[in-house]
């Protein structure tokens, strides 16, 4: 992948994982070598039902018990042409996308939501939408 991000260089920025109106999750997003990997951590402000939703849209039994026991899961790693209807919702302010990967859709935000961990006052939303730039930028390019 070529962009902004320098070159042929892996882009990784931390991410948060959006479901419904309550429910997020930390994670990182990476694109490297032709794919993009989503990573997450622990459960974050999912609730059970949050899931279980999660783990029927992916296909993965046990996701639930994986993510609820504060481990570790890879979402999706796929090579970035199948990565399908990328859009930046102006609702965002470039600070948040939504993707679609096997027909399964993520939305994701670049900027710490409310219901989270930590403050993500004013100071995090520049970076947040710089980065949201540079996957703009970065997922165009790879594409088309």
């Amino acid at each position: 992948m070529r962009g902004e991000h320098g070159g042929d260089r892996p882009l990784e920025t931390p991410v948060w994982l959006l479901m419904g109106a309550t429910g997020s999750v930390p994670g990182v997003l990476r694109a490297a070598r032709g794919r993009l990997a989503l990573r997450v951590t622990g459960r974050g402000a999912l609730g059970p039902a949050h899931l279980r939703v999660l783990e029927r849209r992916l296909g993965a039994q046990g996701l639930a018990e994986h993510l609820g026991a504060g481990r570790e899961l890879v979402l999706f790693d796929v090579p970035v042409e199948k990565v399908e209807d990328v859009r930046f919702p102006w609702y965002n302010f470039g600070a948040g996308m939504k993707l679609k990967v096997g027909g399964a859709g993520f939305r994701l935000s670049f900027i710490r939501p409310g219901n989270t961990a930590g403050d993500p006052g004013l100071g995090g939303i520049a970076p947040s939408r710089a980065n949201g730039r540079l996957w703009k930028d970065a997922l165009a390019a790879a594409t088309g």
